[in-house]
């Protein structure tokens, strides 16, 4: 008989505090393997605290995950699955009525807050391996507690990881309890293994170290038991089945795979024991969650896919990237479970010490606009009183972030000018999706072209089909463009359709150019959004879509990537946000005045180049029919950088964007000093008259301002600057008017004449000297004025000029007949005491026809 899980030491601790009315939270910390994913729900479920009729709902950041713990705990309750115990994840619902305990991804426990955002059937909410810090797991931690807070302080939230840091979540739970255990693991030998170089070269793909890894350690000696070998998706997972199966240490042993794309039946071949050794090769999906028994090895790549925000395509994508030394350590610990253990990594331990601690959470690398779409939904909801700006994040996001996915929102028209939701923002919500596609697919049914719909958003979100100058491919494929292309995904249809024609065989498809495991991607995700789409209730079309319709049905979800043509011919747009774009030569579509491109990328080379990609051509007309209210016409002021003049232009603009422009009659002078002004503040155009003398006259006021401040004479700052430089430029509207113009007139109007007055009196420009000439003093905002003499001509004055009615002391520079420096003196008198016998003595031989007292 096997020994009970280390979890049920907290038991009894963990029902008292369940059953506390004082205790509305609380926060598990066990180890993986633990037991806490199966058994804390089955502690809720038999403690009694759920009232009748409602559930516990526990999230799992996996599919799998979820599927394969319910069917665990129905098994220990020897319940039928589907009955008190179920699961729920996207396109797969096994609950009923009688369900009790349900295992939920957290997509599927968001779409429900949107349902129902009372919650009215659910009792309590855990939410397992918080650590993941999973976009929608953080919005539903926020989501209960507001609600908890709120209408439902009944509502139980318990929060579980092997890895909890409780400090900040501690306070953010609060009032809450802290229960921890022990766990039971062993310890894990950790070896490194570097990838072999090659004869061609390169290194030793990932898949043909892994192997090598897995062949030493099977003929170890006295090794026995499973493996897991983690892989960053099914391409990885197939290349190394294939290149460990064609190893002799591979017979007698069974090599399954384990990801999120298999059948159930699959995935549950791959984690149930038997009689055989197995190698599993996995996804992340067995870093945490599931258990699988019998695992002496872990070999790790050091790789997964993790979501991230891609500026190209203005979506969420995944993308391979190493892994954390903190999920290394979780990976680890898989091979631990049941006894000693070895975890093979293959990398260096020098660049295991320079990888990330742990991953960033998702809510501060992921686009926020579906989850900033939920929250306008939830918070809009007659019963809840909580307006957006006063939702509470464990984390916040950035303002940036945040701000990037309102007008994002807002450009699809999911909110209105004062970010409310619209209609239109509701349909969108009912869609598991990006708002993009959900956009995608809603103008799509208006338009009549919904069933390509599905392949251009697989196709927008997904690997490239065609490979057209990639990866050396043998054969162009012109033949899939035709004259007269509206869109560039009309060619990529068309390789599609010739991919499943040939039933996405490699090679035929390579020949072709076109890429067969990309083409198969986009075919499950088509498939997928065919079915949101009818569950939905939209019209799908049986007839080929019109070219036009599908054109804007992409301008409805990629509108903010809007480009018009700089020049005809030219092949560079301008795109909102101020800066431009490159069509590619290469592009299969003829150079139209306005397009719409799927995706934009930055190329950085000796500058930054971006192009854009998957385009297609736009009518300014559509424009004013899809988007009535971003479509504006007026007169504006432009600066003209060429001609150095400011013009009056009619513009049609789209949004920000300027479509189309003409100028017309003379600017209004205030726009047109503005405008002139900028140009002068940024240093692009100078004012030859703004001089030292100036510059000057400035400091002066800025020093009496300070040294006198009962004279209430007004400083000058940076904006006093630019407000005297608009002044002055006004009644101008070009350069050559404005460059000549006097500057004091302005400056002077700064001050009353009275206080001119008090500033000639008490910082005048000049000191007068005995000769009845006069030396210039110079001031400074950060050291005491001056003024500079020949030192003949301060004969007979024995102490420093003043200023500020004696309340500044002027330093005097002391000259020799040449106007060369002698002396710096702050207190003239004791230099004739003390200094000017020795200059005397060195300079009368020099200058003997000067006088020297």
């Amino acid at each position: 008989m096997s020994a009970p899980l280390p979890i049920f030491e907290l038991r009894q601790t963990f029902t008292t505090a369940l059953l506390d009315p004082a205790l509305p939270n609380l926060l598990i910390k066990a180890p993986t393997g633990s037991g806490k994913s199966t058994q804390i729900p089955q502690f809720v479920l038999d403690s009694g605290f759920l009232p009748e009729g409602k559930r516990c709902i526990v999230l799992q950041p996996r599919r799998i995950a979820a599927r394969m713990l319910a069917q665990r705990v129905a098994r220990e309750r020897n319940a039928r699955l589907g009955g008190e115990v179920g699961y729920q994840v996207r396109f797969d619902n096994v609950t009923s009525r009688e369900t009790r305990l349900s295992y939920v991804t957290e997509g599927v426990m968001l779409r429900q807050i949107l349902e129902d955002p009372n919650l009215d059937r659910v009792g309590c909410i855990c939410i397992d391996e918080f650590h993941e810090r999973h976009l929608d797991g953080d919005l539903v931690l926020a989501f209960a507690r507001q609600l908890q807070r709120t209408r439902r302080p009944d509502l139980k939230i318990i929060v579980m990881s092997a890895t909890l840091v409780p400090g900040p979540l501690v306070e953010f739970m609060q009032p809450s309890k802290l229960l921890e255990s022990e766990g039971r693991t062993f310890p894990v030998e950790v070896r490194y293994q570097a990838a072999l170089q090659l004869k061609t070269g390169y290194p030793e793909p990932i898949w043909d170290q892994a192997a090598r890894a897995c062949e030493e350690l099977a003929n170890s000696p006295g090794f026995s038991g499973d493996m897991l070998v983690f892989m960053p998706g099914g391409h990885e997972i197939r290349k190394t089945i294939a290149a460990i199966q064609g190893r002799s240490f591979a017979r007698g042993r069974r090599v399954v795979p384990l990801h999120g794309e298999l059948t159930p039946q699959d995935q549950d071949a791959a984690v149930t024991p038997g009689e055989q050794p197995k190698i599993i090769v996995s996804t992340n999906v067995a870093e945490t969650s599931l258990t699988i028994e019998g695992v002496r090895a872990v070999v790790d790549g050091g790789l997964a896919r993790t979501a991230a925000y891609d500026a190209r395509r203005g979506i969420n994508t995944l993308t391979v990237q190493k892994i954390s030394r903190a999920s290394a350590e979780q990976r680890a610990g898989r091979a631990g479970r049941l006894g000693p253990g070895i975890a093979v990594r293959l990398w260096t331990q020098r660049e295991h010490l320079l990888r990330a601690e742990c991953e960033l959470p998702e809510v501060q690398r992921l686009d926020l606009s579906e989850a900033l779409l939920a929250l306008r939904v939830c918070l809009a909801s007659p019963t809840s009183q909580t307006r957006p700006t006063e939702f509470e994040w464990f984390e916040a996001p950035t303002p940036a972030s945040l701000k990037r996915a309102e007008d994002l929102l807002h450009d699809l028209g999911a909110t209105d000018t004062h970010g409310h939701i619209t209609a239109l923002g509701r349909q969108m919500s009912r869609f598991p999706l990006h708002p993009r596609f959900a956009r995608m697919l809603l103008a799509a049914a208006q338009f009549g072209c919904l069933r390509e719909a599905t392949l251009c958003a697989a196709a927008a979100q997904g690997r490239d089909i065609l490979l057209v100058g990639k990866n050396n491919a043998s054969h162009k494929n012109e033949d899939l463009w035709e004259h007269g292309d509206v869109t560039e995904f009309q060619a990529i249809l068309r390789a599609f359709a010739r991919a499943e024609a040939m039933n996405f065989d490699p090679d035929a498809c390579a020949r072709y150019g076109i890429h067969a495991m990309a083409s198969r991607e986009a075919a499950r995700s088509a498939d997928q959004f065919l079915q949101l789409a009818k569950r939905a209730g939209l019209s799908i079309n049986d007839e080929v879509a019109d070219p036009e319709a599908l054109a804007k049905m992409l301008l409805a979800a990629f509108s903010d990537h809007l480009g018009v043509e700089t020049s005809p011919g030219s092949r560079i747009y301008r795109l909102a946000g101020g800066y431009t774009g490159h069509l590619d030569k290469d592009a299969h579509i003829k150079a139209p005045r306005l397009l719409v491109a799927s995706e934009i990328v930055e190329v950085q080379g000796k500058a930054l180049t971006v192009k854009l990609n998957n385009v297609s051509r736009i009518e300014e007309e559509w424009l004013h029919e899809m988007f009535p209210g971003d479509c504006t016409a007026g007169r504006s002021a432009r600066y003209d950088s060429v001609n150095r003049r400011v013009m009056n232009m009619e513009e049609t603009r789209f949004r920000s964007l300027v479509l189309a422009s003409k100028e017309r009659g003379e600017p209004d002078e205030t726009q047109a000093a503005s405008l002139l002004a900028a140009e002068v503040i940024a240093g692009r155009l100078e004012l030859p008259l703004w001089n030292d003398k100036v510059e000057q006259w400035i400091t002066r006021v800025n020093c009496l301002s300070k040294w006198m401040p009962d004279l209430e004479i007004p400083p000058i700052g940076e904006e006093d600057r630019h407000i005297l430089i608009e002044q002055l430029c006004h009644g101008c509207t070009t350069y050559r008017a404005l460059k000549d113009r006097e500057v004091f007139p302005a400056l002077h109007q700064w001050l009353s004449h009275a206080q001119r007055d008090m500033l000639e009196k008490h910082a005048p420009e000049r000191y007068a000297l005995k000769n009845g000439k006069t030396a210039r003093i110079v001031y400074d905002e950060k050291q005491p004025p001056s003024v500079s003499a020949v030192l003949q001509h301060m004969y007979d004055v024995n102490e420093n000029p003043k200023v500020a009615a004696g309340r500044i002391s002027v330093t005097v520079h002391l000259l020799s007949p040449a106007q060369r420096p002698i002396q710096t003196t702050g207190d003239i008198g004791r230099f004739w005491r003390e200094g000017y016998p020795a200059v005397k003595a060195q300079l009368r031989g020099r200058y003997p026809k000067h006088e020297w007292r």
